[in-house]
């Protein structure tokens, strides 16, 4: 269900056309904190799921405390928590980002799946999110 609605958003009206009107700006870079984080963090869970998301936040040098931040102040509790959890695991993991080779090796592995099967499993709630900032817009 929640990849049929992102997908294709709510059929009918303002509803659709705000839902590709929030994917638009942030495409172009227009959405500020923290729901830009928020939008990353989603894309990229759909993606390649939370291993991706902090190997890209590395790769491109960003303040993951920051980051982390923010979305804390988006995300449902259960989601906040779960990602919490999925970057205590991502630490120990210490993958060098820049090393092909390791970040190969635990994409294959797949260490934080269980944290992505949660994200999974709760997406409606974090669509609901997405909505309700969309029809802001």
């Amino acid at each position: 269900m929640g990849f049929l609605k992102k997908l294709f958003g709510k059929k009918g009206g303002d509803g659709e056309d705000k839902w590709n009107l929030m994917w638009q700006m942030w495409e172009n870079g227009e959405i500020d904190s923290p729901y830009n984080e928020l939008l990353t963090y989603d894309s990229e869970m759909q993606e390649g799921g939370h291993l991706q998301f902090f190997l890209n936040r590395a790769l491109r040098r960003e303040n993951i405390f920051s980051v982390m931040a923010a979305l804390r102040e988006t995300l449902p509790a259960g989601h906040a928590d779960n990602l919490s959890q999925a970057y205590r695991q991502y630490c120990l993991l210490d993958i060098d980002p820049d090393d092909d080779g390791a970040v190969m090796q635990a994409l294959g592995d797949d260490p934080l799946s269980p944290f992505d099967c949660y994200y999974a499993e709760h997406e409606e709630e974090l669509l609901d999110v997405l909505e309700a900032f969309a029809a802001t817009l």
